[in-house]
């Protein structure tokens, strides 16, 4: 027997799956009819409104019964829903409450920044500090890539290929962990140093399509570290913005000339103004600039601002001329 109100989640489930799906049609793009998921594929189900109570450390489920579960941190407000999950071998017990809190108000802006993302370094800020991906991720990616080859040997169907999908399977869930909590840490540095942040409007799902740097591009997580930084800013009364991001890396932000570039090309060098940069710093400057402009603030309004105020060195060389 199943609770009534899970099988009604699991056809609002399929109805979504639909909508995407004629969504995608509609704008002409190449949708993946939704498929069937057998419950080796169906991972989680949802009460969305009654048939589960939290007694002590027991979790209730209608028809299934009681649970031993290991609470995290309390929970405070009116809890909505709770949606079981299956990890490979674990199983959480996720609830959407509903609570009062208010958002604190704005503070006053003291410190900005801009933030360009990429793959190496990971993120530029416009003061000249630069983070690169983490040494461990690429660690576990190693260790993945191991792993995978020995499933790639394995005869399918056999038992031993079922226990190495299982470690591979827990490998991902390692990188996904780990890289969760750097963004975590990164985007509460963030919030913690600056009261104004401005990213790059990105369009990850077209950047996607570019098969070269696809697989580079999901591994950073740019979107994660943007969500992460966007909930975290408004939860301390912060601002974080997004603008547009044409040109923000061709854009001269010294004298504003277009100064084209591929993209192994490393520096920023304007032969307008003279103005020397690594490329991801001039960016994250224009990032910062546009997104000053998008908000209603001018440098008298901002100034002195960390941020602005520790731009890095600019090279200033003198430009050439030669006789006709």
């Amino acid at each position: 027997m199943v609770h009534s109100q899970v099988l009604q989640d699991v056809l609002r489930r399929v109805n979504k799956s639909f909508k995407n799906f004629f969504r995608h049609l509609k704008n002409h793009e190449k949708p993946g009819y939704p498929r069937f998921k057998s419950y080796t594929r169906y991972n989680s189900f949802t009460y969305p409104q009654t048939g589960f109570k939290i007694v002590g450390n027991k979790l209730k489920l209608s028809h299934i019964g009681n649970i031993n579960i290991k609470i995290h941190r309390s929970l405070t407000g009116k809890i909505k829903t709770c949606t079981i999950k299956r990890d490979i071998d674990a199983w959480y017990a996720c609830f959407s409450v509903e609570t009062e809190d208010s958002l604190p108000e704005k503070t006053v802006i003291k410190s900005a920044v801009g933030i360009d993302v990429g793959i190496n370094p990971l993120v530029a800020l416009s003061n000249g500090e630069q983070k690169k991906p983490p040494k461990f991720l690429l660690q576990s990616e190693h260790k993945l890539a191991k792993e995978q080859r020995k499933l790639s040997r394995k005869q399918k169907g056999s038992h031993n290929r079922d226990k190495q999908r299982v470690i591979v399977a827990k490998v991902h869930r390692r990188i996904r962990q780990q890289r969760m909590d750097f963004h975590h840490k990164l985007s509460r540095e963030l919030v913690a140093q600056y009261d104004f942040i401005a990213f790059e409007d990105l369009k990850i799902k077209n950047m996607l399509r570019n098969h070269h740097l696809a697989k580079s591009i999901s591994d950073v997580s740019w979107n994660m570290l943007q969500s992460f930084t966007a909930y975290k800013a408004e939860w301390a009364g912060k601002v974080v913005t997004f603008v547009n991001p044409k040109n923000t890396s061709q854009e001269c932000s010294s004298c504003g000339k277009i100064v084209k570039k591929i993209l192994n090309i490393k520096i920023h060098n304007c032969p307008y103004c003279g103005l020397i940069l690594d490329r991801h710093v001039n960016a994250a400057i224009n990032i910062l600039h546009r997104g000053m402009i998008k908000v209603g603030l001018g440098y008298t309004d901002l100034m002195p601002v960390r941020g602005l105020a520790q731009v890095p060195p600019m090279t200033q060389e003198a430009h050439e001329f030669s006789r006709g």
